[in-house]
């Protein structure tokens, strides 16, 4: 019995020592991008491009290869080098924006099913190729891994973008009432740029969020604690040049349905209500008004109300016209009956026919040195 034992104890201890990593041995993904391949007649390939940090921290080891799957391409790699590739410090993983549109959700399961991969890995779309983008060498003194990390960090700490990862990208596919969405980025001459939000249905990307809009979609998406937002009030009145930026903004969203059950189960016209409250500081502004005068600061919240509104009603269509829900109406309207039934009923089009307003309140909290 004890001969036994021995064996197994010596067995066990075999088995761990398989799965010992190397440090000097390993290379750690730092990010992984996804294209269309140049020779791709059959739709099936794709262009796969890692990066793996040096050991200084500061170069990058560079690997893209054509292959039908991103497992098929990973043993391309494992023959290119002398070190085992491990996904445990992957930070992104980026999308060419011609391959997104295609769909990306089988690559999005590879990645799930894989242990190695952390939740919080952010999915972003490239405008262009993503496998150029990663190649390139910027002045900051950063790789493009880390320098993408902190810029995506950065941005969604301020809420100027959803911060999208692995884990929430996931859960919105799988929800029946919302879409996701991700960063969208794209590379100038000197640095990478977030330009915008990309918009999915379902796993494929369909439409855009302009950089300049991209605040008024976080107010749209999600409760913010703590943002900056520019807003060019001569949109509002184009014989007018007034402009007004606010710092600190807060804000909550409320979506109200004003239909009844029976108007989904006769898929009649759903009436929907976005109702926005917002905070902020007024850092500064350029106009006719004078901030001295507190009926004059009531006219500036009453335009800022007005454009709130306005570029809302503009995202809103945009969402409509393309058959998405980005921020999550359906998940309000499937409250309203059974599962069942909310299953059997064409949702796009009751979301993207629905009819919806926006009412919103902007309270300037403070005026900061404009009053002195």
């Amino acid at each position: 019995m004890k001969c036994k034992w021995g064996i197994v104890i010596v067995f066990l201890i075999l088995v761990g020592c398989s799965d010992e990593k190397i440090l000097e041995k390993t290379g750690f993904v730092r990010s992984i991008a996804y294209d269309a391949a140049n020779d791709n007649k059959n739709g099936n390939s794709i262009r796969l491009t890692i990066s793996l940090p040096r050991a200084n921290e500061k170069e990058t080891l560079i690997y893209s290869t054509e292959a039908r799957s991103s497992r098929e391409a990973r043993m391309i790699f494992d023959r290119q080098n002398n070190r085992k590739i491990v996904n445990g410090q992957v930070r992104q993983v980026l999308f060419g924006d011609k391959f997104a549109k295609k769909g990306i959700w089988k690559h999005i399961d590879a990645l799930v099913r894989d242990p190695s991969f952390g939740n919080r890995v952010h999915v972003v779309v490239v405008e262009g190729e993503a496998n150029k983008l990663l190649t390139k060498k910027y002045p900051q003194g950063q790789t493009v891994g880390e320098y993408i990390d902190d810029l995506i960090r950065t941005e969604a700490k301020v809420n100027d973008i959803p911060y999208t990862n692995l884990y929430s990208f996931v859960r919105d596919i799988q929800d029946d009432g919302t879409d996701p969405v991700a960063s969208l980025i794209k590379e100038n001459k000197t640095s990478i740029i977030i330009n915008g939000v990309a918009l999915f249905r379902d796993d494929q990307y369909v439409a855009k969020v302009q950089p300049e809009d991209k605040m008024y979609f976080a107010l749209l998406h999600e409760d913010i604690g703590a943002g900056n937002i520019y807003m060019n009030l001569s949109e509002i009145d184009p014989n007018k040049h007034e402009d007004a930026a606010l710092l600190y903004v807060s804000s909550d969203r409320k979506i109200r349905i004003l239909s009844s059950p029976d108007t989904l189960l006769n898929r009649n016209k759903l009436k929907v209500a976005i109702d926005l409250n917002i905070i902020g500081s007024l850092l500064e502004y350029s106009g006719e008004l004078n901030m001295k005068k507190e009926e004059d600061q009531k006219k500036l919240e009453a335009l800022m109300v007005r454009l709130v509104e306005k570029k809302s009603l503009e995202l809103l269509s945009i969402m409509q016209k393309n058959r998405v829900d980005s921020i999550g109406i359906g998940q309000y309207a499937r409250n309203l009956i059974s599962f069942t039934e909310w299953l059997k009923l064409p949702r796009r089009e009751i979301i993207s026919n629905a009819e919806i307003t926006v009412h919103a309140h902007v309270k300037i909290k403070d005026f900061g040195r404009l009053l002195q």
